[in-house]
C-alpha cells in the first residue's frame, strides 16, 4: 500500500488551489496472480503557452468580430480517478492483464486548433468523464515472442465554460445541454505483433487498429477504421569482443492503406490529417 497527498496553488488565469489525496493497493494473491486498485484526486492547471489571451472586444465593430463574446478564463481540471486490475501469469511464457479505469472531472481540459495556424489552444468542459477497459497479453518462448492489446474507452464532456469565443454559437449552445464525445475519443484501439529471432537475425511484424476518431458538428460523426500493417528485419553483426553493429530495415503500412485521422471538422479540429502512406526506412546502430 502506498498513500499520500499533495497541495497545489496556481495563480495563472485565476487563483485556485486543492489538496489531492491518493491511495494505491497491490496484492500478490498467488505466485502467478497480482491484483491492484487505486484512487487519486488530480489537479491539472492548463499549460500557460496553450491558452489564448486575445482581447475579444478588440475586433468588435469590424468584419473580424467574434460571434460569441464570452471569454471566461481557463480553469485547472479537478479529477477523481479510480483504477483496478489484475495480472495473471499462465505457465512460464504467457502473461495476460486486465485493467479498468474511471475518471470524473470538473472543468475537463481539452485542446483544439482554432484558425489556420497548427497551434493547439486549451479550453474547459464544465463536466467530463472518461472510462474504459484495457486488455494486454504477451507470449515469449525461445526466439519467438508475440503480444496483443485491446483498449475500449469512452471520453465525454458537456458545457464549454471557457474560451467560448473560439466556437460557433450553434455548436456552443448544443454542447451546453448535451454530453458529447471528445474529439480524441476512439472507442476501440488495438495492436498486435510477433517476432522471431534466429541467431543474430530478427524478423518482426505488427498491426495497429483504430475504429476512428470523432468529426462533424459537436463530434457527432465517426471516421472510418484504419489498420496499417508494418514489417521489419534486424541483423546484428559482431565486430569485436564487445562491439557490434545492428542493421535494420522497416516497411511501414505495407498495404499502403489510405486513412484519414481528421477531416478538419469537429470541436476544436481545424485541419485534416492523414496517416502515413507506405514508407521504407533503414537504421544503423553501433553497440560498444
Amino acid at each position: 500500500m502506498n498513500y499520500g497527498a499533495r497541495f497545489d496553488i496556481v495563480d495563472q488565469f485565476d487563483h485556485q488551489n486543492q489538496v489531492s489525496p491518493r491511495l494505491n493497493l497491490t496484492l500478490q494473491a498467488t505466485r502467478s496472480t497480482t491484483l491492484h486498485a487505486g484512487y487519486a484526486k488530480y489537479f491539472t492547471p492548463p499549460s500557460f503557452e496553450a491558452v489564448s489571451q486575445r482581447d475579444v472586444a478588440a475586433t468588435n465593430n469590424t468584419t473580424n468580430q467574434f460571434a460569441v463574446q464570452s471569454d471566461d478564463p481557463v480553469q485547472a481540471e479537478r479529477g477523481d480517478y479510480f483504477d483496478a486490475g489484475i495480472t495473471q501469469q499462465i505457465g512460464h511464457d504467457f502473461k495476460v492483464g486486465l485493467d479498468g479505469y474511471y475518471k470524473e472531472a470538473e472543468n475537463q481540459i481539452d485542446s483544439g486548433q482554432f484558425g489556420a495556424a497548427i497551434i493547439e489552444t486549451e479550453f474547459n468542459y464544465k463536466k467530463g468523464n472518461v472510462y474504459g477497459l484495457e486488455l494486454t497479453s504477451s507470449y515469449d518462448h525461445g526466439g519467438f515472442s508475440a503480444y496483443g492489446n485491446l483498449a475500449l474507452s469512452q471520453a465525454k464532456g458537456t458545457d464549454i465554460d471557457s474560451q467560448q469565443f473560439q466556437f460557433d454559437p450553434t455548436e456552443l449552445a448544443y454542447i451546453k445541454n448535451h454530453w458529447i464525445y471528445l474529439d480524441h475519443n476512439q472507442a476501440v484501439t488495438a495492436s498486435a505483433g510477433i517476432s522471431y529471432t534466429w541467431q543474430d537475425t530478427r524478423l518482426y511484424a505488427d498491426l495497429l487498429y483504430g475504429n476512428g476518431l470523432r468529426a462533424g458538428f459537436a463530434n457527432l460523426q465517426k471516421l472510418s477504421p484504419y489498420y496499417p500493417l508494418n514489417l521489419g528485419i534486424e541483423q546484428k553483426l559482431h565486430l569485436a569482443k564487445d562491439e557490434s553493429v545492428k542493421l535494420r530495415f522497416d516497411i511501414v503500412n505495407i498495404l499502403d492503406q489510405v486513412y484519414q485521422l481528421r477531416t478538419g471538422t469537429g470541436v476544436g479540429v481545424g485541419a485534416s490529417q492523414y496517416g502515413p502512406r507506405r514508407g521504407f526506412y533503414g537504421g544503423l546502430s553501433f553497440d560498444f
